[in-house]
Order: structure tokens, then sequence, then C-alpha cells
């Protein structure tokens, strides 16, 4: 359901970008990274109670990530 709740608010507010194929769990809300053309563009958190979508506008454009060795993501 938060996929699908973030896609939605994608569809309606940034329309071609796409959710990522999972959602990391904090507390209380999930972060999902966006898509635009099969690429990592930004990334945004659906509440996990409310469904309320915030877009994160503050970490500026997507540089890279890198993963820490041994992790899972």
């Amino acid at each position: 359901e938060t996929l699908e709740i973030a896609q939605r608010w994608l569809d309606t507010y940034r329309p071609g970008v796409t959710v990522e194929e999972h959602a990391d769990p904090f507390y209380g809300y999930y972060t999902i990274h966006t898509l635009k053309d099969g690429q990592i563009e930004g990334m945004l958190s659906v509440h996990g109670t409310t469904g309320q979508v915030w877009y994160h506008t503050w970490h500026g454009p997507f540089i890279q990530m890198i993963e820490e060795e041994g992790g899972d993501h």
C-alpha cells in the first residue's frame, strides 16, 4: 500500500517519475527512492499511519549512492 500511495502522489505532482520497488521502513514512516528513466532521481517518505507524502527537496539533486561494506543497501 505504501508504494501505491507514493506512486499516486508522483502521478499527480511529478508525472513521469516512478517509485523504486521497495520502501525502507523507519520509525513511523517509509522512505522510497524515486526513479526517472529507470535511474534514481530523488526520494520521498510516506507516513505509516496517515499516508501523508513528503518529497525530499532539501537533499538537492541525486549524485550517487555509496553502499556501506557489508550493508544490504
